[in-house]
């Protein structure tokens, strides 16, 4: 995924790869988050017997902790790795995950969130899905990111930013499988739309008013070629840095002073769209608040720079953030080409 300005040697940084099987339809599939704080990762294949949509189904449900029914799960071949547990109807499948040394031009993503210190619960949540599908016509990989901060002046706040991200992520499985013509955006933003009206239906129902910010996308990989397509609502932000150049791909909706104009699930006025590629060496980084409130963006660049690999970046970000006196959630998201 990503790079700074001095030499980076990804020798010896272990990642986990998958193969295409020959004749039939397959969705590997890498999950690494922190929900309100609580991390979760878990990896794993796909062979379904009856098409694609029964790896989709089965992925959605587990990405939204739905119960499996017995008869989705009986036709679909499956190898998961869940925490220290594994789930197979078949270890076989297991030959076609493996971890290997890091390569040029692969993309490597780590999350990480805290509570601060002063809070009930945290708030923020934030992860990543990498997914690659092999089908008849080839491959497609895709990398899809989501950070969200619940609102504080509002409540379920922890509901909200939780909800936002795993359904966004669920909802980026369809791109995997089929291509959503030449604009990503419009897709995205349906997605968005339709998240925001399940969150007020939610905030109707339970008497409340809740919302969270948003920033998160996909990353579409293709040989040489990542694509970025970034959708933003609220004070998170989203950076990419390149080198010695920083640059901010959001701008705040906020009147300042944590007061935000919009969040996903209260109000929503506009929801932004940022578009870039990620060459070789270079970085994404989303955070919440909690660490932009106190870090400026030269700051953030030097630790990229400082720290190299996105989970040790992800670590010291909010380190760095809890160091100069934050005492809200802090979170980030490092994703970096090799």
């Amino acid at each position: 995924m990503f790079m700074f300005s001095k030499s980076l040697d990804v020798e010896g940084y272990r990642v986990l790869v998958s193969t295409c099987i020959e004749g039939r339809e397959s969705l590997a599939f890498t999950y690494k988050a922190y929900i309100n704080g609580d991390p979760v990762v878990f990896y794993g294949i796909f062979v379904p017997r009856d098409g694609i949509s029964t790896a989709i189904a089965v992925l959605r449900r587990l990405l939204l902790n739905v119960r499996l029914s017995e008869d989705l799960a009986s036709n679909i071949d499956f190898y998961i790795r869940y925490g220290n547990a594994e789930y197979v109807s078949t270890r076989r499948l297991r030959r076609y995950l493996r971890v290997v040394n890091a390569g040029d031009g692969i993309i490597i993503a780590s999350p990480f969130s805290t509570k601060g210190p002063d809070k009930a619960r945290n708030e923020d949540s934030v992860g990543v899905l990498s997914l690659k599908y092999c089908g008849s016509r080839g491959s497609r990989l895709i990398h899809a990111f989501a950070i969200a901060d619940g609102v504080s002046g509002l409540q379920a706040g922890d509901y909200a930013s939780s909800f936002a991200v795993r359904s966004f992520l669920a909802s980026a499985l369809q791109l995997a499988v089929s291509s959503p013509g030449p604009d990503v955006a419009d897709v995205l933003r349906g997605v968005l739309m339709d998240i925001h009206s399940e969150l007020k239906g939610y905030g109707e129902t339970h008497g409340l008013n809740t919302g969270t910010t948003f920033t998160g996308g996909v990353i579409m990989q293709s040989g040489n070629v990542s694509i970025v397509t970034i959708l933003h609502i609220g004070d998170t932000r989203a950076y990419k840095v390149v080198g010695n150049t920083v640059n901010r791909l959001t701008v705040d909706h906020s009147l300042g002073g944590h007061v935000i104009t919009q969040a996903l699930g209260y109000v929503i006025n506009n929801i932004d769209i940022a578009r870039t590629m990620l060459s070789r060496n270079s970085y994404l980084v989303l955070t919440t608040d909690g660490v932009t409130d106190v870090l400026s963006d030269d700051r953030i660049a030097w630790l990229i720079y400082e720290y190299k690999y996105p989970r040790y970046i992800a670590s010291a970000l909010i380190n760095a953030a809890r160091d100069a006196g934050s005492s809200d959630d802090a979170s980030a998201l490092v994703i970096w080409r090799t």
